[in-house]
């Protein structure tokens, strides 16, 4: 027997089948454009972490896309970490079979086709659920995209990456950790989480659950040193009791966000012809979000939003100690949204006391206000703005979180300047390195010393330079402020959910 082949425990098994030491693949050949298998074939291949031990099996092919293939599992030359299935379905038992027979004790089993499709899937079912059974083996789907681990090998290899997500794009890796029953939400967000600066080190879409289910990937996570933050999207939870007694467990130290896709009448229909769940009531789900601490939204954008909102708390350590929230502006509409939107949220925006106003006044506009919000329009130090200020907020004691509106782009600004004729000065040029080196680096220290997160917004989309170095800094910045109130409340929730459950939590 191969020194690969080793008995795992139930503890270890979905660890070993995000770090395999060698795979072989079934479904991939050399068309990338057309076949999906091949694809995904690709992008394990794009994860350099391998060293080689990637075996292709087709019956027909020498070389799948440059690697030596072999007709069948049995002449490859080791027994195989992990097996990775994108076949036709009719043919998939058999391919087990195989695989069991060689000693190959984890599967992934991209196909579609089981019990999503009707009687003939749910027997194809019961026959692969005989296979596993019959050779301990444990596996991921069927009708599911796979893994993705961004900590793959780590920390030997450091720039490695395990992906069989039928995507191009890996996601940057991080604290988040995703469970999805939908490969999209697992894997095609990454267009979206990257631009974002949402990390996610690990994802894996579970698909029908035969064999492994999100509770049991759940439990892994829950116990994973390097997943700080879980985000689920549930069609069905198989194993409710334990599902509630895992998240109870988790909660207090690792926050949850989920999506639940079902609930309504054509939810339920669009569920059962995806992937054969069946949905139940939207109440029960909202009921048992709430029991366990689990924090619920049915918006894609509000979920990628909430996860990175936490993933930077967790990452800091910085976690509001109570609602009340001081916010600068350098626009009056903007402030004066953000100020309603925070209190329809449950936030408090108290005013400043005599004496914090009076500080304030010093360095602001007569034309600007200081009760709160600091409505600094027409004020253009941005060193008050974006250090001096949110440093009295954070010293007073009279807020326990702050808003910054006011982030423009420095490039933007120089580009104008510069078309209209005028030349720019040394200081000018610098400004930008200025901005970097100081403001940014200063207000992660304060963040940390006084344990007050800080938000900033901007009226700029994120492909702008400037919404991206907030991004590279690991700080949390919005585009437009629409959103920044929403995440906050979700936080200040969540800290003092937290701090009553959990006695070793100081917020």
């Amino acid at each position: 027997m191969s020194e690969n082949n080793i008995e795992l425990s139930n503890e270890n098994f979905i660890e070993e089948i995000l770090n395999p030491r060698s795979i072989c693949v079934f479904g991939a050949n050399n068309n990338l454009m057309t076949t999906m298998g091949s694809m995904q074939l690709r992008n394990i291949i794009a994860g350099g972490g391998f060293n080689g031990n990637i075996f292709p099996v087709h019956p027909r092919l020498e070389k799948v896309q440059g690697i030596q293939a072999y007709q069948s599992i049995f002449d490859i030359p080791i027994i195989p970490d992990l097996a990775f299935i994108i076949l036709p379905t009719r043919i998939v038992p058999q391919v087990m079979e195989e695989c069991g027979q060689k000693g190959v004790k984890h599967l992934i089993i991209t196909s579609g086709g089981f019990r999503e499709t009707g009687s003939e899937g749910k027997e194809l079912s019961k026959q692969i659920d005989k296979i596993a059974k019959k050779y301990d083996m444990r596996f991921i789907g069927p009708n599911c995209l796979g893994v993705y681990n961004g900590w793959y090998g780590y920390p030997d290899k450091r720039d490695a990456y395990f992906n069989t997500f039928w995507i191009y794009l890996p996601h940057k890796r991080g604290n988040i950790s995703i469970i999805s029953q939908s490969g999209t939400v697992a894997a095609q967000t990454a267009f979206y989480t990257n631009d974002l600066g949402i990390k996610i080190g690990k994802s894996i879409s579970v698909g029908n659950e035969r064999n492994i289910d999100l509770v049991d990937v759940l439990r892994y996570f829950k116990d994973d040193h390097l997943t700080e933050v879980i985000g689920l999207y549930i069609e069905e939870i198989k194993q409710g009791k334990e599902f509630i007694k895992l998240a109870k467990a988790t909660t207090p130290y690792k926050p949850i966000v989920a999506i639940y896709a079902g609930g309504t009448q054509a939810a339920a229909r669009s569920i059962m012809s995806h992937t054969g769940s069946i949905s139940a009531d939207n109440k029960i789900y909202e009921a048992v979000f709430k029991e366990t601490g689990i924090i619920s939204t049915n918006s894609i954008k509000d979920f990628l939003y909430y996860l990175r909102t936490l993933s930077q708390a967790q990452s800091y350590k910085v976690f509001p100690k109570g609602n009340r929230i001081g916010i600068i502006t350098d626009s009056g509409g903007p402030g004066a949204m953000m100020t309603k939107s925070a209190e329809l949220y449950g936030l408090e925006i108290p005013e400043f006391s005599t004496e914090l106003q009076l500080e304030f006044k010093k360095d602001i506009p007569k034309t600007a206000s200081s009760v709160n919000p600091i409505d600094i329009t027409f004020h253009e130090n941005f060193m008050n703005m974006f250090i001096k200020f949110p440093k009295l907020l954070m010293k007073s004691h009279e807020v326990d979180a702050v808003i910054v509106f006011g982030v423009y782009d420095f490039d933007d600004i120089m580009n104008v300047i510069e078309k209209s004729g005028m030349k720019l000065d040394e200081n000018m040029k610098n400004m930008k390195d200025i901005f970097e080196k100081i403001v940014l680096k200063s207000i992660k220290r304060l963040m940390k010393k006084y344990s007050i997160p800080v938000f900033f917004a901007g009226p700029y989309p994120y492909r702008y330079p400037w919404m991206q170095k907030f991004i590279e800094h690991d700080i949390p910045i919005f585009s437009m402020w629409d959103d920044i109130t929403k995440c906050l409340s979700i936080l200040c929730r969540y800290a003092e959910y937290r701090k009553n459950l959990n006695p070793k939590f100081k917020n």
